[in-house]
Protein backbone atom coordinates (compact mmCIF):
# COMPACT_ATOMS: atom_id res chain seq x y z
CA UNK A 1 0.00 0.00 0.00
CA UNK A 2 1.00 3.27 -0.61
CA UNK A 3 0.31 6.87 1.02
CA UNK A 4 0.77 10.08 -0.88
CA UNK A 5 1.09 12.92 2.13
CA UNK A 6 0.19 16.13 0.77
CA UNK A 7 1.64 19.82 2.44
CA UNK A 8 -0.40 22.45 0.32
CA UNK A 9 0.06 24.78 3.34
CA UNK A 10 -2.25 28.02 3.39
CA UNK A 11 -5.13 28.46 1.04
CA UNK A 12 -8.12 30.16 0.51
CA UNK A 13 -11.37 28.64 1.77
CA UNK A 14 -13.59 27.36 -1.00
CA UNK A 15 -10.15 26.07 -3.01
CA UNK A 16 -9.48 24.06 0.16
CA UNK A 17 -12.44 22.13 0.28
CA UNK A 18 -11.99 22.26 -3.35
CA UNK A 19 -8.96 20.33 -3.83
CA UNK A 20 -10.27 18.43 -1.27
CA UNK A 21 -12.82 16.87 -3.26
CA UNK A 22 -10.88 16.76 -6.18
CA UNK A 23 -7.99 14.37 -4.25
CA UNK A 24 -11.27 12.20 -2.84
CA UNK A 25 -12.75 12.23 -6.96
CA UNK A 26 -9.19 10.72 -7.71
CA UNK A 27 -8.89 8.19 -5.38
CA UNK A 28 -11.94 6.68 -5.27
CA UNK A 29 -11.70 6.10 -9.10
CA UNK A 30 -8.19 4.83 -8.42
CA UNK A 31 -6.46 7.24 -10.38
CA UNK A 32 -4.15 8.39 -7.03
CA UNK A 33 -2.93 7.04 -4.04
CA UNK A 34 -4.30 7.13 -0.57
CA UNK A 35 -3.78 10.28 0.01
CA UNK A 36 -3.62 12.62 3.67
CA UNK A 37 -3.08 15.92 2.83
CA UNK A 38 -2.02 18.50 5.53
CA UNK A 39 -2.80 22.24 4.85
CA UNK A 40 -3.82 25.89 6.51
CA UNK A 41 -5.93 28.54 5.92
CA UNK A 42 -4.87 31.95 4.16
CA UNK A 43 -7.45 33.83 7.37
CA UNK A 44 -10.06 33.04 9.88
CA UNK A 45 -13.01 31.07 7.64
CA UNK A 46 -15.98 29.01 8.74
CA UNK A 47 -16.94 26.33 7.24
CA UNK A 48 -20.00 24.42 7.95
CA UNK A 49 -21.23 20.74 7.48
CA UNK A 50 -22.80 19.59 4.25
CA UNK A 51 -26.24 19.35 6.05
CA UNK A 52 -25.91 22.10 8.69
CA UNK A 53 -27.97 24.88 8.72
CA UNK A 54 -26.89 28.14 9.84
CA UNK A 55 -28.64 28.42 12.85
CA UNK A 56 -26.82 29.23 15.95
CA UNK A 57 -24.25 31.35 13.73
CA UNK A 58 -24.22 35.30 14.01
CA UNK A 59 -24.05 35.55 10.29
CA UNK A 60 -24.04 39.75 11.10
CA UNK A 61 -20.67 39.48 13.12
CA UNK A 62 -19.09 36.98 9.99
CA UNK A 63 -19.80 39.39 7.66
CA UNK A 64 -18.60 42.68 9.75
CA UNK A 65 -15.18 40.60 10.24
CA UNK A 66 -15.05 39.55 6.51
CA UNK A 67 -14.48 35.53 7.50
CA UNK A 68 -15.40 33.82 4.29
CA UNK A 69 -17.74 31.18 5.10
CA UNK A 70 -17.70 27.40 2.85
CA UNK A 71 -19.68 24.83 2.97
CA UNK A 72 -17.69 21.15 3.52
CA UNK A 73 -18.45 18.74 1.29
CA UNK A 74 -18.50 16.07 4.77
CA UNK A 75 -21.06 16.33 7.67
CA UNK A 76 -20.68 18.17 11.30
CA UNK A 77 -20.90 20.85 12.78
CA UNK A 78 -19.45 24.53 12.21
CA UNK A 79 -15.49 25.32 12.88
CA UNK A 80 -13.79 28.59 12.84
CA UNK A 81 -10.76 27.98 11.13
CA UNK A 82 -7.59 30.30 12.30
CA UNK A 83 -4.09 28.99 12.76
CA UNK A 84 -4.26 25.32 13.16
CA UNK A 85 -3.59 21.93 11.12
CA UNK A 86 -6.55 20.93 8.94
CA UNK A 87 -5.90 17.46 7.48
CA UNK A 88 -7.86 15.49 5.10
CA UNK A 89 -7.79 11.94 4.15
CA UNK A 90 -9.05 10.32 1.00
CA UNK A 91 -9.50 6.18 0.85
CA UNK A 92 -11.28 3.70 -1.22
CA UNK A 93 -12.55 0.81 1.04
CA UNK A 94 -9.24 -1.29 1.25
CA UNK A 95 -6.78 -2.68 3.62
CA UNK A 96 -7.37 -0.68 6.92
CA UNK A 97 -10.77 0.86 5.51
CA UNK A 98 -12.78 -2.03 4.42
CA UNK A 99 -14.83 -1.81 7.92
CA UNK A 100 -17.65 1.17 8.26
CA UNK A 101 -17.71 4.03 9.47
CA UNK A 102 -16.52 3.62 12.80
CA UNK A 103 -14.06 1.05 11.42
CA UNK A 104 -12.45 3.57 9.23
CA UNK A 105 -12.77 6.92 12.01
CA UNK A 106 -10.76 4.88 14.63
CA UNK A 107 -7.97 3.88 12.35
CA UNK A 108 -7.56 7.70 11.47
CA UNK A 109 -8.28 8.59 15.11
CA UNK A 110 -5.77 6.10 15.94
CA UNK A 111 -2.58 7.64 13.76
CA UNK A 112 -3.26 11.11 14.89
CA UNK A 113 -3.20 10.23 18.62
CA UNK A 114 0.28 8.04 18.33
CA UNK A 115 1.26 11.90 16.09
CA UNK A 116 0.39 13.69 19.16
CA UNK A 117 1.72 11.62 22.34
CA UNK A 118 4.99 11.55 19.60
CA UNK A 119 4.89 15.22 19.99
CA UNK A 120 4.23 15.12 23.75
CA UNK A 121 0.61 16.15 24.15
CA UNK A 122 -1.25 14.24 27.06
CA UNK A 123 -4.50 13.29 24.78
CA UNK A 124 -6.86 10.77 25.03
CA UNK A 125 -9.26 9.10 22.18
CA UNK A 126 -13.46 8.66 23.04
CA UNK A 127 -14.27 5.17 22.62
CA UNK A 128 -18.55 5.22 23.33
CA UNK A 129 -20.72 5.44 20.73
CA UNK A 130 -23.06 7.13 23.37
CA UNK A 131 -25.72 10.03 21.57
CA UNK A 132 -24.40 13.39 21.45
CA UNK A 133 -26.86 15.62 23.15
CA UNK A 134 -25.23 18.93 22.54
CA UNK A 135 -27.77 21.58 20.76
CA UNK A 136 -24.64 23.74 19.52
CA UNK A 137 -23.89 24.39 16.14
CA UNK A 138 -20.12 24.48 16.59
CA UNK A 139 -18.36 21.22 16.41
CA UNK A 140 -15.77 22.30 19.01
CA UNK A 141 -18.67 21.99 22.00
CA UNK A 142 -18.57 18.42 21.55
CA UNK A 143 -16.69 14.91 21.74
CA UNK A 144 -18.18 12.37 18.97
CA UNK A 145 -17.04 8.80 18.63
CA UNK A 146 -13.48 8.06 18.29
CA UNK A 147 -12.12 12.27 18.69
CA UNK A 148 -9.56 13.35 20.39
CA UNK A 149 -9.34 15.36 23.99
CA UNK A 150 -6.40 16.99 25.87
CA UNK A 151 -7.08 17.61 29.71
CA UNK A 152 -10.58 16.78 28.96
CA UNK A 153 -11.36 19.20 26.32
CA UNK A 154 -12.19 18.53 22.74
CA UNK A 155 -8.58 18.59 20.94
CA UNK A 156 -9.56 17.49 17.07
CA UNK A 157 -12.75 17.93 15.39
CA UNK A 158 -13.21 15.75 12.30
CA UNK A 159 -16.28 14.68 9.81
CA UNK A 160 -16.61 12.23 7.03
CA UNK A 161 -18.51 11.95 3.47
CA UNK A 162 -18.87 8.54 2.45
CA UNK A 163 -19.58 7.16 -0.92
CA UNK A 164 -20.10 3.59 -2.87
CA UNK A 165 -16.26 3.04 -3.19
CA UNK A 166 -14.54 5.42 -0.83
CA UNK A 167 -14.65 8.30 1.36
CA UNK A 168 -13.27 11.77 2.48
CA UNK A 169 -12.07 12.63 5.89
CA UNK A 170 -11.46 15.94 7.15
CA UNK A 171 -10.70 17.02 10.49
CA UNK A 172 -9.35 20.39 12.23
CA UNK A 173 -6.27 20.56 14.93
CA UNK A 174 -6.12 23.88 16.36
CA UNK A 175 -2.77 25.24 17.51
CA UNK A 176 -4.51 28.13 19.41
CA UNK A 177 -7.86 28.91 19.71
CA UNK A 178 -8.85 32.57 18.82
CA UNK A 179 -11.96 32.84 21.75
CA UNK A 180 -12.90 36.64 21.16
CA UNK A 181 -13.60 36.30 17.13
CA UNK A 182 -15.25 32.24 18.49
CA UNK A 183 -17.30 33.73 20.88
CA UNK A 184 -18.67 37.01 18.02
CA UNK A 185 -19.82 34.61 15.35
CA UNK A 186 -21.25 31.46 18.17
CA UNK A 187 -23.44 32.94 20.51
CA UNK A 188 -23.75 30.01 22.77
CA UNK A 189 -19.66 29.22 22.70
CA UNK A 190 -18.17 27.96 25.70
CA UNK A 191 -14.15 28.51 25.67
CA UNK A 192 -13.95 25.81 28.35
CA UNK A 193 -14.89 22.61 26.04
CA UNK A 194 -11.87 23.14 23.89
CA UNK A 195 -8.57 23.86 23.50
CA UNK A 196 -5.33 24.11 20.95
CA UNK A 197 -2.18 22.39 20.73
CA UNK A 198 0.05 24.74 22.32
CA UNK A 199 -2.17 25.32 25.52
CA UNK A 200 -2.95 21.70 25.88
CA UNK A 201 1.13 20.73 25.71
CA UNK A 202 1.87 23.73 28.05
CA UNK A 203 3.46 25.85 25.79
CA UNK A 204 6.31 23.37 24.39
CA UNK A 205 5.07 22.73 20.70
CA UNK A 206 6.35 22.47 17.41
CA UNK A 207 4.32 22.30 14.51
CA UNK A 208 6.68 21.09 12.27
CA UNK A 209 7.39 18.50 14.10
CA UNK A 210 3.66 17.72 14.68
CA UNK A 211 3.55 17.81 10.71
CA UNK A 212 6.50 15.43 10.45
CA UNK A 213 5.03 12.57 13.05
CA UNK A 214 1.55 12.89 11.45
CA UNK A 215 3.27 11.88 8.04
CA UNK A 216 5.25 9.05 9.84
CA UNK A 217 2.46 7.34 11.84
CA UNK A 218 -0.16 7.72 9.53
CA UNK A 219 2.28 5.62 7.26
CA UNK A 220 2.96 3.21 9.96
CA UNK A 221 -0.78 2.80 11.46
CA UNK A 222 -1.49 1.84 7.73
CA UNK A 223 1.62 -0.26 6.99
CA UNK A 224 2.06 1.39 4.17
CA UNK A 225 4.73 3.09 1.86
CA UNK A 226 5.06 6.86 2.40
CA UNK A 227 5.64 9.59 -0.67
CA UNK A 228 5.48 13.41 0.44
CA UNK A 229 4.33 15.06 -2.89
CA UNK A 230 2.26 17.66 -3.94
CA UNK A 231 -1.55 17.38 -5.97
CA UNK A 232 -1.29 16.15 -9.82
CA UNK A 233 -1.92 18.67 -12.94
CA UNK A 234 -5.36 16.56 -12.76
CA UNK A 235 -6.09 16.84 -9.46
CA UNK A 236 -5.15 21.08 -9.45
CA UNK A 237 -7.81 21.22 -12.71
CA UNK A 238 -10.77 19.41 -11.26
CA UNK A 239 -10.27 21.60 -8.30
CA UNK A 240 -10.92 24.60 -10.60
CA UNK A 241 -13.59 23.25 -12.04
CA UNK A 242 -15.24 22.48 -8.45
CA UNK A 243 -14.11 25.86 -7.07
CA UNK A 244 -17.72 27.72 -7.74
CA UNK A 245 -19.19 25.04 -5.79
CA UNK A 246 -17.99 25.84 -2.70
CA UNK A 247 -18.38 29.76 -2.80
CA UNK A 248 -20.94 30.42 0.16
CA UNK A 249 -22.31 34.22 -1.02
CA UNK A 250 -24.06 35.48 2.52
Amino acid sequence: MLLRVIESGPGGAAFNMALDEAIAQRVRAGESPFTLRLYSWEGASLSIGSFQKLNGINLEAVKSKKVPVVKRPTGGRAILHGEELTYSFSSRYEGSFRGGLFACCEVISRAIYEALKETGVPVQVKSGRGKDRVRSAVCFQSVSFAEITAHGKKLVGSAQKRWTDGFLQQGSIPYRIDRGLSSAIFPDFDPGLMTGLEEASGGDFYPERFVQAMREEFAECLGAALRVEGPCPAELALARELLPKYLFPL
